[in-house]
């Protein structure tokens, strides 16, 4: 949870208004004392790493401090040098080689050229990426005009032995492509793009990836609800049954990227296998595309975190996964947008039009423009009809195979 400090100390100025003044004033100075100490604890990043567009803050003293083993003796920590091979790696894959939207010079950060890393104690956490640019630091390889996009990383965090860096890097590439923020969509496939570095093939599979297609509504109604284990219900049954090999040639990638080592000498490109790389590339830049028809269509103002996150947006995310999907293989059936409340400028949510099989043919029926916005707009109290933001509409049935 963000909350400053300034609205910190007024919501506790307010719980404390029947304090005497004294104890008030002991109160607040005991505020401002807790504070200097937390903000003396975060140590300043003083020293930097430069690795083509990637660029890695860190100190070796404090709180903050990177492990000092420096085995090639570059005068750099092997863990500073490991975590930048990692994420110009993935950027590297994924923008240069896979050709996914690069974030840098893109769309949205038409002025970005630099990636920038901060490795701090994240508590318990590994890692978290921005989708805001920002002027980036200045530093003695880099220009005053310089903007960076930007992530943090736990600076204890082993990139030999833990793919959160290249995770968060892809994260940029998301963010750079699409405002859908989802997290059935964000970090589901997020979660399959670290099969690219990592040795483990493609992970579980935990739905047919023969279908049906679009799936059932009781499964979407699970899929709502999910964020990491999304890749093993949608987005690995996917890649699976769009490329079954995955094999990465070694012309494909190049040398650059193959012959990378971390300081123990493994290489970061752990395997030459990543099933699915063409679909979701095609998935990333179809979202593109249908976050400026949801945009349009739900009324949105701007594009808030909350509407970034909205419920409202999982119709034009999931048509978008099966129209590219479509493209591909042919027998995926038709999946539209439920109606739009135009009162509300709302979606009847994760309503999924009715699927009626008849041997191959897929029939759809969708909620009619024609009817009112009571008949829409579903009262979610109703616990038999609407499920984690999914409605079930009398009658209705699911697919069947």
């Amino acid at each position: 949870m963000g909350i400053s400090l300034a609205g910190a100390e007024m919501h506790l100025i307010h719980r404390c208004a029947g304090l005497s003044l004294v104890a008030l004033t002991l109160f607040l100075a005991f505020i401002v004392l807790a504070s200097t100490a937390t903000a003396q604890q975060q140590s300043a990043l003083k020293e930097h790493y430069v690795l083509n567009q990637v660029r890695v803050f860190y100190t070796k003293e404090g709180k903050d401090a990177v492990p000092l083993y420096d085995v090639d003796r570059t005068g750099v920590p092997d863990r500073v040098e490991d975590i930048a091979k990692q994420v110009w790696a993935a950027h590297h894959l994924f923008c240069a080689v896979l050709e996914f939207p690069d974030p840098l010079g893109g769309e949205r950060y038409k002025n970005v050229n630099c990636i920038q890393v901060s490795l701090r104690d994240l508590g318990g956490g590994n890692g978290l990426a921005f989708d805001e640019s920002q002027r980036a630091r200045q530093i003695p390889e880099g220009k005053a005009a310089d903007r960076a996009i930007v992530m943090s990383i736990n600076c204890k965090l082993n990139p030999m032995r833990n793919i959160t860096p290249a995770h968060e890097t892809f994260h940029l590439v998301q963010y750079g492509a699409t405002y859908f923020k989802n997290s059935w969509y964000l970090e589901g496939m997020a979660r399959w793009s670290e099969h690219a570095l990592a040795r483990e093939g493609l992970g579980a599979v935990r739905y047919s990836p023969r279908g049906p297609w679009p799936q059932e509504l009781q499964h979407l109604q699970l899929l709502a609800k999910m964020r990491y284990d999304a890749e093993h219900v949608l987005w690995n049954p996917i890649a699976r049954r769009t490329d079954r090999d995955g094999l990465l040639s070694a012309r494909l990638l190049g040398r650059q990227i193959s012959s990378l080592r971390y300081s123990d000498g493994t290489p970061v490109l752990r395997d030459r296998t990543l099933n699915g790389a063409e679909i979701m590339r095609d998935i990333v830049v179809e979202l593109g595309k249908q976050d400026e028809v949801a945009f349009e269509e739900l009324k949105y103002d701007r594009w808030s975190e909350e509407n970034q996150r909205s419920e409202e947006n999982n119709p034009y995310i999931y048509k978008a996964v099966m129209d590219a999907f479509r493209r591909r293989v042919p027998s995926v059936g038709p999946y539209e947008i439920p109606a739009i409340n135009r009162l509300t400028g709302k979606t009847a949510r994760w309503m999924l039009s009715r699927l009626v099989r008849s041997g191959t043919e897929n029939r759809a029926q969708t909620v009619s423009n024609s009817q009112s916005s009571r008949e829409v707009e579903i009262d979610s109290r109703r616990d038999s009809k609407v499920i984690a933001g999914c409605v079930r509409w009398p009658g209705q049935q699911a697919a069947t195979r």
